[in-house]
């Protein structure tokens, strides 16, 4: 990218570009940017400013008698331009739908799998984008009970219900001489001894009684402790998707195989979890644009996300994944709403 001077009325002209292009997906001309935002020039100043604008690689002219489309870059500059003014933003209208949505959420919160179902399809309704939430770790947190049903021979289902009420079931392998008595009494020692400490401190804790028992015990109590480290082992966050519908309404998914690339992409919950896992913990919004996408599927989307807390503690994380074209004042200020109203019904 070539250095250009910025001064106010190229400015004024990129923005007017990457808010026209945001609007309608059509490559953009100087006679348009000139009526529609008032400028006092003639198109020429116009067109030689996003001569200029192109030069610098902030705009694109798909052929030669096309107008312009923004780049990534032009879309960056765009979103930093108005970032604070769209978060500092309070309207009554604003904090009332904070306010209205906190209350909705709160009815859901004893049934953690309905408040992000609800969570992600609201916001993927209002904004037309997709809507993801990513739950903490549940390594970080705590267990609230267990059972274990026997459910063939060698095969035993462990019920693991964390105190957000998260339900996560595993089929593990066992012995097969197991009685279910014998799996109701491991169930009773786990919950008895570790209710309410976080999921990893009991595997650690876990850990060191096989090392004990190894020496005291015989292998077969050895056997039944690692059954238990295995069942509270979980090897990434529950994601939650909402939204394809109305992207497949988007032009820019127009395209079949566009939509199919999108698809797959969000059914790889591993890439979606490397898409987040450096998001910061603060309670700052992040807008993340195309070519800044850490992970290459998701290079032709931006995503506007957002950690959410309980209390004083990061819990996990909602978002917005789009086209690099998508209204960001609203997303922002839509991921920034929905999080505070995320904290609040956690919180509280």
């Amino acid at each position: 990218m070539k250095n250009i001077i910025m001064d106010e009325r190229t400015k004024r002209v990129l923005y007017a570009v990457v808010e026209s292009y945001i609007e309608k997906p059509e490559p953009v001309g100087s006679r348009y940017i000139m009526k529609k935002y008032g400028f006092d020039v003639c198109p020429a100043t116009i067109r030689n400013i996003m001569s200029d604008l192109e030069n610098a690689g902030l705009l694109f002219q798909p052929h030669a008698s096309a107008g312009r489309i923004p780049t990534d870059t032009a879309y960056r500059l765009y979103v930093d331009y108005i970032f604070e003014e769209v978060l500092s933003y309070q309207s009554n209208e604003i904090k009332k739908f904070i306010e209205n949505l906190t209350k909705k959420l709160k009815r859901l919160k004893n049934n953690m799998n309905l408040l992000f179902v609800e969570t992600t399809q609201s916001l993927s309704q209002i904004s037309k984008y997709l809507g993801l939430a990513f739950l903490p770790s549940p390594d970080k947190t705590a267990l609230h009970r267990v059972d274990f049903i026997k459910f063939k021979d060698d095969l035993v289902i462990a019920v693991v219900v964390n105190d957000k009420g998260i339900v996560k079931n595993k089929i593990i392998k066992t012995y097969p001489e197991i009685t279910q008595h014998e799996l109701n009494s491991l169930a009773d020692f786990v919950n008895s001894n570790y209710h309410g400490k976080a999921i990893d401190e009991i595997r650690e804790d876990l850990i060191k009684r096989i090392k004990r028992e190894k020496i005291f015990w015989d292998k077969l109590i050895s056997k039944i402790l690692k059954m238990c480290q295995e069942a509270l082992y979980f090897s990434q966050e529950d994601v939650y998707v909402s939204g394809l519908y109305h992207i497949m309404h988007l032009p820019d998914f127009s395209d079949i195989e566009k939509l199919r690339e999108v698809t797959k992409t969000l059914q790889d919950q591993h890439l979606l979890v490397k898409l987040f896992e450096n998001i910061s913990q603060d309670n700052e919004v992040k807008v993340i644009i195309g070519q800044e996408n850490p992970v290459e599927e998701f290079r032709n989307f931006s995503i506007i996300a957002s950690p959410y807390r309980e209390k004083d503690k990061s819990a996990g994380i909602i978002a917005l994944v789009g086209p690099k074209r998508m209204n960001y004042q609203r997303a922002i200020m839509l991921i920034d709403a929905f999080a505070r109203s995320l904290t609040r019904t956690l919180s509280d």
